[in-house]
């Protein structure tokens, strides 16, 4: 168990981590994005650092915002790269962050978690919407957004960017770099209802493109070096927020619905980038 381990340093890893948090929220750590994911990580060592992007902004848009925190981490720890771990959304982002000028080299490794590397069909009919009716439509979203202290959300447009019509179109636009390892995780509910954040969304989803985690279909998930899916043989699975254990508190239960230890997998995740040299 995780937290009979604490006191060594088997995370500390060469390069600090940089955990890049998904769509729907922006204040990452005071809203517990990851959960108990970085103090466990800290009590092993790990130098865990958070992103601050824009939860409703394109990917473009938030990548920019990325490139101002990565330089920050980079003289806050006096570091020259960072291990980059994103979920969801947040793999896209750092994809994009990837290719602009002088970070690259900044970059040590990519964690892609339940990442929508090649979209989801269902968010694809917001193409057909004509622009001024979506305009109109996320406006309101937006300025709302703005009030919540956003600096450029575009709510519609976050949604359409990961769309499978999109994701098809980014993946030519932004391609693995070479010289940047890339892996990728997958999660699946294995059971209906499963979590029930997802009720209305996971059936859809399943008819359209096969397992998923309630939001991400597991091919989806695939990019780069895919090194499997989360949980594949537990009873019930693990749903897009489990793996990331969203809104967990230090004194939640340690284990997920069918006993799998979320952040048992985390610290090998962890491990394992320093074992190799991250």
């Amino acid at each position: 168990m995780v937290e009979q381990l604490t006191e060594n340093r088997d995370c500390a890893t060469r390069w600090p981590l940089f955990l890049v948090h998904g769509i729907a929220i922006k204040q990452a750590e005071r809203l517990r994005y990851w959960g108990r994911i970085p103090e466990t990580l800290r009590q092993r060592g790990a130098t865990v650092c958070i992103s601050r992007q824009d939860a409703w902004g394109s990917a473009e848009s938030n990548a920019q915002q990325l490139r101002t925190r990565l330089f920050e981490i980079l003289q806050e720890q006096q570091t020259d790269k960072v291990n980059i771990i994103g979920h969801s959304k947040g793999g896209i982002d750092a994809r994009v962050l990837a290719t602009l000028p002088g970070c690259a080299e900044h970059i040590a490794s990519i964690t892609t978690i339940a990442t929508p590397h090649h979209g989801a069909r269902g968010l694809d009919w917001i193409y057909h919407v004509p622009s001024p009716i979506k305009w109109l439509a996320g406006l309101p979203v937006d300025i709302a957004l703005i009030l919540l202290g956003e600096d450029n959300p575009h709510y519609v447009q976050a949604w359409e960017g990961v769309g499978a019509k999109a994701m098809e179109e980014f993946n030519q636009r932004y391609p693995l770099p070479k010289d940047i390892p890339l892996q990728s995780y997958a999660a699946v509910q294995n059971r209906l209802p499963g979590d029930l954040f997802f009720l209305t969304i996971t059936p859809l989803v399943l008819l359209l493109e096969g397992p998923n985690d309630g939001l991400v279909p597991q091919h989806s998930a695939q990019y780069g070096d895919f090194k499997g899916t989360i949980n594949a043989e537990g009873r019930l699975g693990l749903s897009h927020i489990e793996c990331s254990d969203t809104g967990r508190s230090p004194r939640a239960r340690k284990l997920s619905r069918d006993g799998f230890d979320v952040l048992a997998w985390w610290v090998e995740l962890v491990r394992d980038l320093k074992s190799r040299g991250y």
